[in-house]
């Protein structure tokens, strides 16, 4: 979590109550509708509110060459790496322990160096961590690839590389924003989404919520309490990890559009990698961060797990039908998977039409248009239940044409296992 933007209640001087009344009814109303306890709001670069003085702490020494220190004059300071595509910045947002990190290779890679970030000097424990030191995608919207609408993420992919220490008491987290305006990351309107490939000492805030698979991984999901325009849902790797690759953030994207904490017309425009801290840190370091996004749909061959099928359009006799054929490339195997689940080709859209097999048809909102891929690579329709299922091997088919697929209950089998566009 970034630095906190919205304004927290202050603790009032002893005095008579009864003028006081007022604003501490005011002070805990703000307090329960605006602030979850542990999780802060805000984003980087924006001076922290004012709250109860932290204790009195030693800064940290100035920084030396090579290094980006927070100070009480600059809290923020950012600089720009990897010409211009990613931004470094300790973002020490809610402590006065002060923090330093350096760039380890002139690109995405950084370290942090000092940390004063400890229980002594937070400036409010009940808001968070008291420093989020990350590696991010420019904040502002024409600098890279964001903002990109989340209806229409063809593809948005991470790698990320960490060195990790045992001491302190910390995360290691994605943080990503979604905005309902194209020309402002608002952090304090946006949907908030985290991954934690680790916690030490440390659980994600919010209940318990079930499990999301992705990249051949498990990730425990938690849904904090929904009490303002800004919301948090987090992802938890069931097991600690130094490092992903290729990480498919659209699986994350999708699953919280699902469960309301991302709004389906809003747009992907921050990714953030770094380190929650509370206490300690020094020692961890991003070793390499890469991030590559893109607009449209995902579109190419669906291909199956029986090999050399793909799926077709050209059945022989039935300019409606779905079949499977040898995969050759062609314009009646090439399929668009639509973000409302559709699978697309040509201006129809792939129907269970509760005959026993698909049919292409209109794609307006409607009944057995909506599908997904599970876990297992089987696609399901997410109104029928049922899944599509390759017969075999196109024998007896014409020369460029297809067996028919059929509808099935979903099992664990070859024939169901499919590999759509990416």
């Amino acid at each position: 979590m970034t630095n906190p933007a919205m304004p927290g209640p202050g603790r009032a001087d002893r005095r008579s109550w009864w003028w006081l009344a007022p604003s501490v009814v005011v002070a805990l109303i703000l307090c329960a509708v605006l602030l979850p306890r542990d999780r802060p709001q805000g984003a980087p670069g924006t001076p922290a509110a004012a709250t109860t003085p932290a204790r009195a702490v030693t800064p940290l020494p100035a920084a030396t060459a090579g290094e980006i220190c927070s100070t009480g004059e600059n809290r923020y300071p950012s600089q720009a790496v990897d010409s211009g595509r990613f931004l470094l910045n300790p973002n020490e947002w809610n402590s006065t322990g002060g923090l330093c990190i350096s760039s380890t290779d002139g690109a995405t890679g950084f370290r942090v160096t000092r940390s004063g970030v400890g229980p002594e000097s937070l400036t409010d424990p009940d808001r968070g961590p008291g420093a989020y030191p990350y590696v991010s995608t420019p904040l502002q919207g024409g600098a890279g690839p964001l903002p990109i609408p989340v209806g229409n993420l063809r593809y948005a992919t991470t790698s990320w590389h960490t060195t990790q220490v045992d001491s302190g008491v910390y995360n290691v987290s994605y943080d990503l924003w979604y905005s309902s305006s194209r020309t402002s990351c608002s952090f304090t309107e946006s949907a908030e989404l985290m991954i934690w490939l680790r916690g030490n000492g440390k659980s994600p805030f919010g209940d318990a919520a079930g499990e999301l698979k992705a990249g051949g991984a498990s990730y425990r999901v938690f849904q904090a309490p929904k009490k303002s325009s800004h919301t948090l849902i987090t992802y938890e790797a069931a097991a600690s990890t130094t490092s992903v690759t290729d990480l498919d953030l659209r699986a994350f994207t999708r699953d919280a559009v699902q469960r309301g904490y991302v709004p389906a017309g809003s747009y992907l425009c921050a990714v953030q990698a770094g380190f929650e801290i509370w206490e300690g840190g020094a020692g961890l370091a991003g070793d390499s961060f890469s991030f590559q996004a893109a607009a449209g749909q995902p579109s190419g061959a669906i291909t199956s797990a029986l090999p050399g099928l793909c799926l077709d359009s050209r059945v022989s006799g039935d300019p409606a039908a779905v079949g499977a054929g040898t995969c050759d490339g062609s314009p009646a195997q090439t399929w668009t998977m639509g973000d409302a689940g559709t699978i697309e080709q040509s201006g129809r859209c792939v129907e269970d039409s509760d005959l026993g097999a698909p049919v292409l048809t209109g794609c307006a909102p409607g009944y057995g248009r909506r599908w997904r891929v599970t876990p297992s690579g089987q696609l399901a329709n997410q109104d029928t239940g049922r899944c599509l299922e390759n017969p075999g091997a196109s024998a007896g088919a014409p020369a460029g044409g297809s067996t028919p697929v059929r509808m099935r209950p979903c099992a664990a089998r070859a024939g169901q296992e499919w590999h759509p566009p990416a």
